[in-house]
């Protein structure tokens, strides 16, 4: 059975997959962007084929041998039915309950992708490492690039940029207290409304406020992060 059949069998949270099942719209986004979303499927597959998401224990021995109507079998799936069996993907599946789901950025794991991130960004900026720092440890999605300068027309170079599936990007400036000075601030904001107008996605992360509460704002780009 593939993954797509498992999904249409399972009746997940809207606010796992961002959509019906059947659909398929914001299921693999959000299987991405959320750390946790790949664990919650998988709790909730285990449920579904009758096994304890804690344990692995069968709460269905004595009436599903290998599959029954209330777990994998339905009448759409009649040609399949004796290949399927529910105890065939248990430990697969309780393995992927304990996972946690990282991107992988031109090749590198999540920690090559933090370490290339570190080796290229603005080193007397300590706003920037803190948000980087801050990102990683919260197990949040790391940015694509740092120092990028998206458009060549737009006086603005973001200090961190993340890529957008089908639309352009989230530029991420990292303002220490030298963004204060009225000269610095005119020539910010005209280089960020420009990308803004360009279509790019513009996010401020200011010194004077809580990193925690900015990253939870924009929790749409950086990922809701593990608890």
């Amino acid at each position: 059975m593939s993954y797509e059949q498992l999904l249409d069998r399972i009746t997940v949270d809207p606010g796992v997959c961002g959509g019906k099942p059947e659909g398929g719209t914001g299921v693999w986004p959000r299987l991405l962007e959320d750390p946790q979303a790949l664990a919650r499927v998988a709790v909730e597959a285990l449920q579904v084929c009758h096994f304890n998401p804690a344990t692995g224990e069968d709460g269905a021995a004595d009436l599903c041998s290998r599959a029954c109507y209330e777990c994998l079998l339905s009448y759409r799936n009649q040609p399949d039915h004796p290949r399927l069996d529910r105890h065939a993907i248990r430990d697969y599946l309780l393995l992927l309950a304990q996972s946690t789901t990282a991107r992988q950025a031109a090749g590198r794991t999540y920690e090559e992708q933090y370490a290339w991130l570190e080796e290229r960004r603005d080193r007397s900026s300590s706003l920037e490492g803190e948000f980087l720092a801050y990102i990683r440890r919260t197990g949040r999605r790391l940015p694509d690039r740092a120092q990028y300068r998206p458009e060549q027309d737009a006086f603005a170079e973001a200090d961190f940029f993340y890529e957008r599936e089908g639309a352009r990007g989230v530029c991420v400036f990292c303002d220490g207290p030298e963004h204060d000075e009225p000269g610095r601030q005119a020539r910010d904001t005209l280089g960020r409304t420009t990308l803004e107008d360009l279509g790019y996605r513009v996010i401020m992360v200011r010194h004077d406020g809580s990193l925690e509460d900015q990253v939870q704002r924009n929790a749409d780009v950086f990922g809701p992060g593990v608890s």
